[in-house]
């Protein structure tokens, strides 16, 4: 098949040319805006008759227009309800451009060309049509208040389905209920923002005038997913519109919402917690659409852009395989559960982690089936207008990262964005991928209520404040089309609505918040929220020595027909098996194994994501063996049994922290019942997911009583490697962390989470399995080894395992053989243990220095250290030991709440490095000079 070279309206001129060029050819783009193609290869033309070479190039010329408004019409169509939009003339879309448009009656066969159905029939588009009705019908359905982009598109049967969507689309025809609906809607949302905006005149609410239309979109989002089968919906947005959605979509009572804006807690009274501002308030509700339900989890959310869709994408993420695993029917990810990410403009364009979460949406550990996007397009960042808030024409540009369809659709034309909608539920319900819905619109007002947007953009507030609101636009219309009998017919809808908010502000007075409300999820009945340290647990994390060794053994049995590497072999498998034999010597991906295999046995899912992990960073776990003949991946952990029903998922993730971390987060808030791990490459790796740290993990209980057990582990350790990779920053994690600076005062509220420096692989065991074993679930920041890993030392026991045993949040000094001989206690935390031993024994110190280690750092052991002081009656010197520079590590945190438990007149003194800006540093002789001078001052008695 050939294309032909006829670009201009000369065409007639250079048939005589006989030139054809090849499929092949490449495509260039000239000045005067006109596509066409290099010749590669001259052909000879057959001897065509006139005729017959000239229906080819008539045909040929017809179908390069079509693929131009599949193209381009997006370019040309009428999106921007302020009319601000720079647009170019389109010069692709002009039909003399392709040698058309001389003769409007000329007739064309569409087969091939454009996909129509029996339904155009009435617009004379059926399988034949003159060239007027074509183009009019190309300008209708391309250039109009909806546009396409998905010529992008890699797959070829994916574009076809765009062609027969758009092109065979007779603008749908609302029935009264539907349009009465969409009326509804808009009328309850601009009323709602009105009555706010009096009532409360001081409060920034983020209201949706200007983009009523959202509500619209999801409306009908909700109604399709509903009718097609989808239980679930989960939603990750920001603050704008999220109250109007809240209250007239979500079902949140009024009361609830003006109790907060009144200044009350949303919290049930006894509960612990700070609260949250009014625009991160969630609600869950079972909504019924047609007889079906489905259920809508809006996601607290903090103020910082675009960071809740990664963990919305992670809660879906979870909620599907719950289901996969429990369906006995077939069951594909995306059939039961959607991801719904709401975005601004300017932060869908503006934030990384919008890009992150486009990355891994399609990879087989995080795709949840495709989500939604809907950008509500400002056309304005807080002050930042399109021109200066990116560098691509349309903010949706990102998904084109993934190959993401675009719709972009006016949001002043509320049936044109239900069908919007409609198109792209029914791409997402179908290829199971993600899909943009760009709404164009504006906001009436400032960034908030309170703020004055014409300082910086005078023309276009002049533009809004001259307008009609989209509600009283579609108003009128359905009032001049006779679908509502009257204004005083509209009017009793917005009295309605006025009616329900006074209510609701009259029963704020004596609204009560419902415990209730914030048990959102079935699976976390019976897990409890603790209100003091006090109710702390510390279950018996020990196991049966006969089944962990079983466990362990399987932890290395890959199947028959798995070549596993040869140096595996020797180094790992062979040398697992035989310490499990002996009982001891255990190392710490042994430990981590026997902690993941008896969850398993014990009915929890596991699952570790992170860079690598299926190997580990330091070619210590090896979870996952890959058969050197075929690549193919098994996980022994996962074939302990034939009937197994629970398992370890190995997720080596793309090259992010701060959408990843957020999935994993989102993974963990959804079950109780399964222990989810993130691994950081290196401890420092963590500062890319540093707002997915400070606003969901540290404070999201406190802040929404939402629990999470989410695992975090940090490779950290000072080991000459320089300033980079040697730190996890272990201080900025305890400053995070809500302990009573006076230790008199630790009962008095529970933990936010714990950070734990374990020094033994059963420590690590029995932290991991208590994260499983407790009535509650807190986050844990583990500060993992590296030297460690595999050293001679750092080993444990079968026993250490046994039933009976459980964590240490101190580890005394067992070889202190008379404590009264004691004249000096180092405390410290972590690796650096080893070599004090070391030390201590070379200068024949072993009954004057006691090394107390501390495992759990927060919260702060206060009554397992005082028990330890308490035995060293005879010392008179008191140290803290780190590896860390001053300035860093764990001094700062422990320091001032060690001194309140040390004897009258003593003081802690610090050991360790100088404060320095980096966190090590990068000469090899200074590293070693000061471990050198550390090992000394450690042992020095004065």
């Amino acid at each position: 098949m050939f294309r032909l070279s006829s670009l201009t309206k000369n065409i007639n001129h250079r048939r005589s040319t006989t030139t054809l060029l090849h499929q092949g050819a490449r495509r260039s783009y000239h000045d005067d805006g006109v596509y066409g193609y290099r010749v590669a290869k001259e052909f000879k033309l057959p001897d065509y008759t006139a005729e017959e070479l000239s229906n080819r190039m008539k045909y040929g010329s017809l179908l390069r227009m079509v693929q131009a408004y599949r193209t381009h019409g997006h370019e040309g169509a009428h999106l921007d309800p302020l009319n601000i939009m720079k647009r170019k003339e389109v010069l692709a879309l002009k039909p003399e451009r392709y040698g058309l448009g001389e003769n409007a009656s000329e007739s064309y066969n569409l087969a091939g060309i454009l996909h129509v159905n029996d339904a155009m029939q009435e617009k004379n588009l059926g399988n034949e049509a003159d060239f007027k009705t074509i183009l009019d019908h190309l300008q209708a359905v391309y250039c109009g208040k909806i546009a396409y982009e998905f010529m992008h598109l890699p797959s070829a049967s994916e574009r076809r389905w765009w062609y027969h969507a758009v092109e065979s689309w007779e603008k749908p025809q609302l029935d009264v209920e539907q349009k009465k609906r969409i009326h509804e809607i808009l009328s309850k949302s601009e009323v709602f923002d009105q009555f706010l905006g009096k009532k409360f005149p001081n409060l920034k609410r983020y209201g949706l005038e200007g983009a009523e239309s959202m509500m619209v979109a999801l409306d009908r989002l909700f109604e399709l997913s509903a009718k097609n089968g989808i239980q679930d919906i989960v939603i990750g947005m920001p603050h704008r519109g999220r109250l109007n959605l809240l209250c007239d979509l979500l079902q949140y009572p009024y009361a609830a919402l003006f109790h907060k804006m009144k200044g009350h807690s949303e919290l049930p009274e006894g509960t612990f917690g700070s609260g949250d501002v009014i625009s991160h308030l969630v609600n869950n509700p079972d909504l019924t659409y047609g007889g079906k339900k489905v259920h809508v989890s809006l996601l607290a959310n903090p103020s910082h852009l675009e960071a809740i869709n990664p963990v919305a994408m992670g809660k879906a993420r979870a909620k599907q395989t719950g289901l996969l695993a429990s369906s006995e029917e077939t069951c594909n990810l995306g059939d039961r559960v959607m991801c719904v990410q709401i975005h601004g403009d300017a932060a869908f364009a503006g934030q990384g982690i919008v890009m992150e979460g486009l990355g891994m949406s399609n990879l087989a550990h995080y795709s949840s089936g495709g989500s939604v996007h809907i950008v509500v397009n400002n056309q304005l960042g807080y002050t930042t207008p399109a021109q200066n808030a990116r560098s691509s024409a349309y903010c949706s540009d990102i998904g084109k990262m993934i190959n993401v369809p675009v719709v972009h659709v006016n949001g002043d034309f509320p049936e044109d964005v239900a069908r919007a909608l409609d198109m792209v539920f029914e791409y997402r319900n179908k290829f199971r991928k993600d899909i943009i819905l760009d709404l164009m619109c504006y906001r009436r007002w400032g960034h908030n209520e309170l703020d004055e947007p014409a300082f910086t953009q005078p023309i276009m507030y002049n533009n809004i404040r001259h307008r009609t609101s989209v509600p009283k636009l579609y108003e009128k219309k359905l009032i001049d089309e006779k679908t509502l009998s009257s204004t005083e017919e509209a009017q009793q809808v917005r009295e309605s609505q006025v009616k329900q908010l006074e209510q609701g502000l009259q029963d704020a007075e004596s609204f009560v918040p419902d415990a209730e409300h914030f048990h959102l999820d079935k699976n976390w009945k019976g897990f409890r929220h603790i209100t003091s340290a006090s109710e702390s647990e510390t279950p018996d994390t020990g196991y049966d020595e006969t089944a962990l060794t079983e466990i362990g053994q399987r932890s290395v049995t890959p199947p028959d027909n798995v070549k596993v590497h040869s140096r595996l072999q020797k180094y790992h498998i062979d040398q697992r098996t035989k310490k499990l034999k002996q009982g001891h010597g255990l190392d710490w991906a042994t430990a981590e194994a026997l902690a993941f295999g008896s969850l398993i046995q014990e009915g929890y899912d596991v699952r570790i994501s992170g860079q690598d992990v299926g190997r580990g960073t330091f070619s210590q776990r090896h979870a996952m063996f890959v058969c050197q003949d075929t690549e193919r991946a098994v996980i022994p952990l996962n074939h302990m049994q034939a009937d197994q029903k629970n398992f370890l998922e190995v997720a080596n993730s793309p090259l992010s922290e701060f959408a990843v971390l957020g999935f994993e987060y989102g993974m963990s808030i959804e079950s109780p019942k399964r222990l989810v791990l993130w691994e950081a490459q290196f401890g420092d790796f963590f500062n890319g997911a540093q707002i997915t740290i400070d606003t969901f993990l540290s404070s999201g209980e406190e802040k929404w009583l939402r629990q999470s057990g989410l695992v975090m582990l940090l490779p950290h350790g000072q080991d000459g490697a320089g300033p980079e990779h040697s730190s996890s920053r272990v201080e900025r994690f305890l400053q995070m962390s809500n302990d009573a600076f006076d230790v008199t005062k630790m009962q008095d509220r529970p933990p936010n989470w714990h950070i734990v420096n374990c020094t033994t692989p059963a420590q690590y065991f029995h932290v991991l399995r208590r994260q499983m074993l407790r009535s509650y679930r807190k986050p844990l920041i583990v500060i993992s080894p590296k030297s460690l890993l595999k050293s001679p030392l750092a080993v444990s026991s079968l026993a250490d395992m046994a039933p009976g045993t459980c964590f240490q949040p101190v580890l005394k000094d067992a070889s202190i053989k008379n404590d009264a001989q004691v004249e000096k206690v180092v405390f410290l935390s972590g690796k650096f243990y080893y070599d004090l031993v070391k030390e201590r024994q070379a200068r024949g110190l072993n009954d004057k220095v006691a090394l107390i280690r501390i495992e759990e750092l927060s919260p702060f052991p206060k009554d397992a250290l005082a028990k330890e002081i308490q035995k060293y009656e005879g010392a008179h010197e008191f140290v803290w030991c780190q590896e860390e520079p001053q300035n860093a590590g764990a001094y700062a945190f422990m320091a001032p709440r060690l001194a309140q438990l040390l004897p009258e007149n003593k003081a802690i003194q610090y050991v360790g490095r100088e404060p320095l800006s980096a966190p090590a540093v990068g000469i090899s002789s200074v590293f070693k000079k000061q471990a050198q001078e550390l090992l000394q001052e450690s042992m020095g008695i004065n």
